[in-house]
């Protein structure tokens, strides 16, 4: 058995060398998939999370808005309320006017 010299290893280095290049290749590959996945995942992530603060914005919204008709059609009864018992009591102090004005006459 002879031993190898340095050029007789050349061949065998440049065989190693391009089987590291081959798995350096793999290797960026293999991250370049993985980076993409976990960016896709992320979008969808970040889309289903805009979805569900729209979803619940909009119900907020809504609950808003029903509180502010409950409040203006309270407010519109009390209003009305209060109109009628002024258009009252003024019809009754007429009335009151008129009698005690026939009555001390």
């Amino acid at each position: 058995m002879a031993v190898e010299g340095p050029v007789e290893r050349i061949p065998a280095m440049i065989q190693q060398l391009e089987n590291l290049s081959q798995a350096i290749g793999r290797l960026e590959g293999l991250i370049h998939n993985e980076i993409s996945d976990l960016k896709n995942e992320q979008i969808a992530d970040l889309k289903r999370a805009v979805e569900r603060i729209a979803d619940d914005q909009r119900r907020l919204w809504e609950a808003v808005r029903a509180i502010e008709n409950a409040r203006s059609a309270t407010q519109g009864g009390v209003k009305t309320l209060y109109a009628v018992f002024v258009i009252a009591s003024s019809i009754l102090s007429s009335f009151v006017t008129v009698f005690v004005t026939r009555i001390f006459k």
